[in-house]
């Protein structure tokens, strides 16, 4: 197999963070500039970006689809400069989630960013963008799993140095994942079993008709969520065997995640939640999140609204080094050394005894700087020591 470097003349497109730092009242403009692109896939992918994220998802991934007939790779807006480098993104057909929103990571630094859609059970592109640094970008889903597969055996004769191995992505997989790390001494990563949804359904029947709940096969309480959904969507805490019927009823999906619940709330009744970049086992900050509710997202944990938790997170990110990087050190080379993915992103809390615990391993969560500079004044700085660590991570892989 022997992939052959292009150089194309490709026009950069609007990428997510440029989006994102678009005010609304421009956003009408861009629209209008995205629809007169005389490059029809530059048109479509355009307007792909454009319509993420607006409730409009399958129109969306229609217009995504029509790009990738056309063309599967594209230049997204990044410096204005001639590059120092160029980093080719290997990524997934599919909705924002699917890849690793790495413009965010490369935004304002001197590299050319281009993305290179492989399709499923497509054949090896005989021609691939001429490049310094590969990255796979593609996260982890059942439907990425074939496309993953593919890319083990193409990165083999792969032309470039090739970040993240697609070998490890699997690992980021919730079960695999937990099981690979749960040994780690002082770590906490609760175990996470996929139960199909029959098999759950037997559990809750059998034990409300012959059982005592103390007999149910699963440890009370727990929480669960169906495999294939994010963001927290039908994550919910179960105490109870008439809960889990519940839930069963209102959720037809046929595989769930289920775990033991780990209870993290602070002697305020708060529970905090922290996102980190590992870098080759290096830990860098990225937020953190005080919620009244034991599912903590940023978003809804509505920070922006709280003086009081702006200062504890401008604390926290400030005191990162001491309070959770060195004290923790041996941890993050532990997990980089079992799912050695160059980039990985940890979302972390601590235990009421200051334990360290881990919900999840990702390579393709969201780490970004775009939160109002008038309302978080103190993140900027914090954060370009993540893109600063990224860059240096890729300089050391080029060629």
């Amino acid at each position: 197999m022997k992939f052959e470097l292009s150089q194309e003349p490709l026009l950069p497109i609007e990428s997510h963070v440029s989006i994102a730092r678009t005010r609304r009242d421009e956003a009408l403009q861009m629209l209008e500039m995205a629809m007169l692109d005389p490059d029809m896939a530059n048109r479509f992918m355009r307007l792909f970006y454009l319509f993420q994220g607006t409730q409009q998802e399958e129109f969306s991934l229609e217009l995504q689809s029509k790009a990738l007939s056309l063309r599967q790779t594209y230049r997204l807006q990044t410096h204005p400069k001639e590059p120092a480098l160029r980093l080719l993104a290997l990524c997934a057909p599919g909705d924002m989630r699917e890849n690793c929103p790495l413009d965010y990571l490369v935004e304002g630094q001197a590299i050319q960013l281009e993305l290179l859609y492989l399709m499923p059970q497509g054949s090896p592109p005989q021609r691939i963008p001429d490049h310094d640094v590969a990255m796979v970008a593609m996260g982890y889903s059942k439907k990425n799993a074939p496309l993953l597969k593919t890319l083990c055996e193409w990165a083999t004769h792969w032309p470039r140095p090739m970040l993240n191995h697609p070998s490890w992505v699997f690992y980021c997989e919730r079960q695999h994942a937990s099981r690979l790390l749960k040994d780690i001494p002082g770590l906490i990563m609760a175990r996470q079993d996929k139960h199909s949804r029959q098999a759950l359904l037997s559990i809750a029947h059998a034990s409300q008709t012959h059982l005592a709940s103390s007999a149910l096969p699963l440890n009370l309480p727990l929480t669960i969520r169906p495999c294939e959904l994010h963001a927290g969507i039908a994550f919910e805490l179960i105490e109870s065997v008439q809960a889990l019927g519940h839930y069963l009823n209102q959720h037809t999906e046929p595989e769930f995640y289920v775990c033991p619940y780990i209870d993290y709330q602070s002697e305020d009744k708060q529970f905090r939640k922290f996102r980190l970049s590992l870098i080759q086992g290096v830990p860098f900050v990225s937020h953190l999140a005080v919620s009244k509710h034991w599912v903590v997202h940023y978003k809804s944990a509505e920070m922006e609204l709280d003086e009081l938790k702006k200062n504890e997170e401008k604390s926290f990110m400030e005191s990162f080094e001491d309070r959770i990087a060195q004290p923790f050190a041996a941890i993050f080379r532990e997990i980089y050394r079992l799912i050695p993915l160059d980039y990985m992103v940890l979302d972390c809390a601590l235990s009421p005894l200051g334990e360290l615990i881990v919900f999840e391993v990702d390579n393709s969560a969201w780490v970004h700087d775009t939160d109002s500079e008038e309302l978080f004044p103190y993140k900027k700085a914090i954060m370009k020591k993540t893109f600063d660590a990224f860059y240096q991570l890729l300089k050391r892989q080029e060629c």
